[in-house]
């Protein structure tokens, strides 16, 4: 899909396994998993169209250690954090 129909929006995010990613909003201020929170991708769940497509609905993330962070949700390591699918604008500018 060309720029001029995505109105210079990137047409899909490629996510890779241990990239670095940044938290945009307040999961859970008081467990320290707030906006601009930076930590590496560790796996990602997604749901398949009719196409066959794959489409992102929720990750895991590995923040680095906080003395905020609490006790990790069951089946998760301790400073992993999930993140669930959004939707967003991008706007960049030159």
């Amino acid at each position: 899909m060309d720029s001029g129909k995505t109105r210079q929006r990137l047409g899909k995010l490629p996510l890779v396994i241990g990239m670095p990613v940044m938290i945009t909003q307040n999961f859970d201020v008081a467990g320290g998993v707030v906006n601009g929170s930076i930590g590496a991708l560790k796996s990602i769940r997604y749901r398949l169209d009719r196409a066959g497509r794959r489409h992102a609905i929720s990750c895991v993330v590995t923040l680095p250690p906080s003395p905020l962070h609490h006790q990790a949700l069951p089946h998760l390591e301790n400073h992993d954090v999930v993140a669930l699918q959004d939707t967003v604008e991008l706007k960049i500018q030159h």
